[in-house]
């Protein structure tokens, strides 16, 4: 199992080259972030971008949801090959926060496409063409941000959003936030 890079580490501001590997090497590595990404609970990860794990490859890992045994989809080589115009708005379809497993503890809304066709090679080396929406999108982008040396709050500051910080728990043991400048 791999450590998580935690910002400000350099590799996670530096783009990230082709995942060409040998396929032993390549499958062993997938392994092993597929371990860091279920190890995580708080916050429990839905991506993994290899340069988190201090790899400098286009590759990462998704699930869209954090239900014990939901399938992990591996993106090797990936690329936005078109989106939608039209952005998803604050609190529709209760798209949640951001958050970065490389800036725990740190959340904030992110305009993002609502739709994204991407091109990638699966676990197998596949070459596939898929489309996703909602908050599988959210996801994709986020991963893609990484590879492309961009955390989440850069995509805040352009947009002049809004980050919070976990502040404590309440009483009933959930979260709570304070707005922190930015």
């Amino acid at each position: 199992m791999y450590s998580i890079v935690k910002a400000p580490s350099e590799i996670l501001r530096t783009p990230v080259g082709p995942a060409d590997l040998p396929a032993a090497k390549l499958a062993k590595i997938i392994a092993e972030m597929k371990a860091t990404l279920i190890a995580q609970k708080d916050p429990e990860g839905v991506g993994l971008s290899a340069n988190q794990v201090g790899l400098p490859y286009l590759l990462f890992l998704a699930r869209f949801d954090t239900k014990p045994n939901s399938p992990i989809h591996v993106f090797i080589n990936p690329e936005i090959v078109s989106h939608s115009e039209e952005l998803q708005e604050e609190n529709e379809d209760k798209s949640p926060l951001e958050g970065c497993l490389s800036l725990p503890k740190y959340y904030g809304f992110v305009k993002r496409w609502k739709t994204v066709e991407l091109r990638y090679q699966d676990e197998n080396c596949k070459l596939k063409t898929e489309n996703f929406r909602g908050f599988p999108a959210v996801v994709i982008q986020h991963e893609m941000d990484h590879l492309e040396g961009k955390i989440f709050v850069e995509r805040i500051l352009e947009q002049s959003g809004k980050l919070y910080k976990v502040a404590g728990k309440n009483k009933k043991g959930k979260d709570t936030w304070e707005e922190v400048e930015i």
